[in-house]
């Protein structure tokens, strides 16, 4: 005898209603039955029939609990309420709704650069994990201009949106699912992009650095100086140098001891990293790749009669990770330190100036 099939049950909060789809190829149906049982004690939790045409039924609000497994069969039955034959059975699951939003954005907020970094809060009273998600970009009328690779990380769920227009408005959004398939997602959040370069050297911080016995010194300007063509992003206080070479001739006089202090990320490769010269010197720090799966840093560095090389210890670090390589000369003699994911507190050097 036929029976019908249950379309596809997502995940759902069992605090709303849940709409249930069948599939039947038999008579006309004029009316449908849905049983749910407990997965685990096999008690039947809601057993139900409604008179209708469609193949549709719904489960109440508040029939269910949260946080279970269930098993779902349904039947149909024709003009002379004759009933087909059980469905085959369907596992699905509840949970509560997690909260999943934009924890630094609000309706209508206003960025104030071209670039931001959002930040979206993901919690489930159920412990359900979320297993991907993607962030996305609108125009003002909910055109999508972006949509970001898949993600995994599920303890720090943020992207940064680049390139963002002056005085324009847009929409973000994340879309995401669970382990078990519950869908989630922020909604679209209405944000305004409005921000002025600074027309002077108006604000300068300084954060002393007591391990290193110096200051840090800061500035709020976006401006970079360099005798070039190409266009650069600073954002969150670094440069995007991939693919791009930065070159600063004007503005620097060294004429004794020194230290160099380098911070980045996206390393780990085969590449020249930083040239520094004058008219009578230079000095190369370059990266290297081997075979043992290890990187190890060289410095180039002239040594009052010629040049001599430096090493760096072998290192092992993800391009997410921030590198700190610390470039130091004394006396004509040269130091080559490397500090992986340190910040620059927590970074001590041997001597002083």
């Amino acid at each position: 005898m036929a029976k019908p099939t249950i379309m596809k049950i997502s995940p759902f909060d069992a605090n709303y209603d849940y709409e249930i789809s069948l599939s039947w190829t038999g008579n006309r149906s004029y009316a449908n039955r849905i049983i749910i049982f407990d997965n685990e004690t096999n008690d039947v939790a809601f057993d139900d029939t409604v008179s209708s045409f469609e193949l549709k039924h719904t489960i109440p609000a508040h029939t269910l609990e949260n946080n279970k497994k269930y098993v779902i069969q349904a039947q149909t039955y024709d003009v002379e309420n004759i009933p087909s034959a059980l469905s085959n059975k369907v596992l699905f699951y509840t949970f509560a709704t997690p909260d999943f939003y934009f924890e630094n954005l609000s309706e209508n907020s206003v960025i104030s650069s071209s670039s931001f970094t959002a930040t979206v809060q993901y919690y489930s009273d159920d412990w359900e994990n979320i297993s991907k998600y993607a962030f996305y970009l609108y125009d003002a009328s909910k055109k999508q201009l972006l949509k970001s690779n898949e993600m995994t990380d599920d303890l720090e769920i943020k992207y940064i949106y680049k390139g963002l227009d002056n005085n324009t408005v847009y929409y973000v959004r994340c879309i995401g699912v669970t382990v078990n398939g519950m869908e989630l997602d922020t909604g679209y959040i209405e944000v305004t992009v409005k921000y002025e370069n600074p027309n002077a050297y108006a604000r300068i911080y300084a954060t002393p650095i007591p391990s290193q016995g110096c200051i840090q010194v800061s500035t709020n300007l976006i401006i970079i100086q360099y005798n070039g063509t190409e266009e650069f992003e600073y954002i969150d206080g670094m440069i995007d140098l991939r693919d791009k070479t930065l070159y600063y001739e004007d503005g620097f006089l060294i004429e004794d001891d020194f230290t160099v202090i380098i911070r980045g990320m996206n390393l780990w490769q085969n590449a020249d990293i930083f040239k520094m010269s004058n008219d009578n010197h230079g000095l190369t720090l370059s990266s290297r790749i081997y075979n043992d799966g290890t990187l190890r840093f060289r410095l180039v560095a002239p040594n009052g009669i010629g040049n001599y090389l430096l090493y760096s210890e072998p290192q092992v670090f993800d391009d997410t990770d921030m590198v700190t390589i610390v470039i130091r000369r004394k006396n004509n003699s040269y130091q080559l330190k490397v500090f992986i994911g340190a910040s620059l507190n927590d970074i001590r050097l041997e001597g002083g100036d």
